[in-house]
């Protein structure tokens, strides 16, 4: 496992946890790589999918309540994009608010910081992409912090749902072939199933049981904390169960999808290929989150910082 890092070196305040209030606070998205590029891809009633060129890695969790926490106490202090739904600070949520617009101020729910952020949209998590992409800078919502970089976003394009990957990006949005492959590939000649996807994202043909995922076996009716069952082949945790998550692929139209693995209460039939999810892109519920990509070994962006104060490194263990 990699763990991509934005150390900050704080000159205003120092950082003790991602749980942090602090808008300096930067977060941690720990890593696998997947390999075997240009694998061929697995055709289902849903089309063909997980077939990808090249090597990337993907966070082995869903982001989760605290690093969403980080990122909204960078750039939302105003929360002029609506990046916090209310619904949030629920029994489904993780997240408060408190102050007024122009200082607004998050925090985590005691008990759910390690929960998979929900009440997202698709934009919602493409701005958390290009914050990632642009050095977890603190600052309003702009062109710096979270309009540019995995993806330029306009409203227009907003509007029109035309809104796809730039080439230079470095940290993305899962597409669908991405999280499929890293849900359900296995190469057959390194243990995997004869045609070298499982049926189940736990590295199985049969369904895991209430122990092994999140999902209505369980008899949890909520999500749970991020990487509470064992990893797949892949080394990813929680692609069965626990909430949907977002891709960018663009199905039809203006909707985004499909999404596979299935939610906290869902049946066993949707943590299969065989059935799944598109969405609104401006969708948001408390089945839905998210999981970031990130090119091999990305280079670390600058963090502009309150001021400009804050210089990034990057550190890979």
């Amino acid at each position: 496992m990699s763990v991509k890092s934005f150390i900050s070196v704080a000159a205003l305040a120092a950082v003790t946890g991602l749980a942090a209030t602090s808008a300096l606070a930067q977060i941690t998205i720990p890593t696998v790589t997947i390999g075997n590029p240009g694998n061929a891809g697995e055709t289902t009633i849903n089309g063909t999918r997980g077939a990808v060129s090249y090597t990337y890695d993907i966070a082995t969790t869903e982001v989760t309540n605290a690093q969403y926490t980080a990122f909204l106490n960078a750039v939302a202090f105003d929360d002029s994009n609506s990046l916090y739904n209310s619904n949030m600070a629920g029994s489904f949520g993780g997240i408060t608010r408190s102050g007024n617009i122009g200082a607004f101020v998050y925090n985590t729910i005691s008990g759910r910081e390690n929960n998979p952020v929900n009440f997202v949209s698709f934009w919602d998590a493409t701005r958390f992409a290009n914050w990632l992409h642009n050095g977890q800078p603190t600052g309003f919502q702009d062109n710096s912090t979270t309009e540019n970089g995995a993806y330029t976003l306009t409203p227009g394009g907003i509007t029109a749902n035309t809104i796809t990957r730039n080439s230079n990006w470095q940290w993305a949005v899962a597409s669908a072939d991405e999280w499929y492959k890293a849900a359900y590939y296995q190469p057959a000649a390194q243990g995997g199933d004869a045609d070298s996807y499982w049926l189940y994202p736990t590295s199985s043909n049969t369904a895991p049981t209430g122990a092994q995922a999140n999902y209505l076996p369980s008899g949890i009716g909520n999500t749970m904390p991020v990487a509470s069952y064992a990893a797949n082949w892949a080394g990813v945790y929680d692609m069965a169960g626990n909430v949907y998550e977002w891709n960018e692929t663009i199905a039809a139209g203006l909707i985004r999808g499909p999404t596979w693995g299935g939610a906290f209460d869902n049946t066993a039939g949707w943590l299969t290929p065989l059935n799944a999810y598109v969405y609104f892109p401006t969708f948001e519920r408390e089945q839905v989150g998210f999981r970031v990509v990130a090119i091999p070994g990305p280079s670390a962006a600058a963090v502009l910082g309150l001021g400009g104060m804050l210089a990034a490194r990057r550190r890979r263990s």
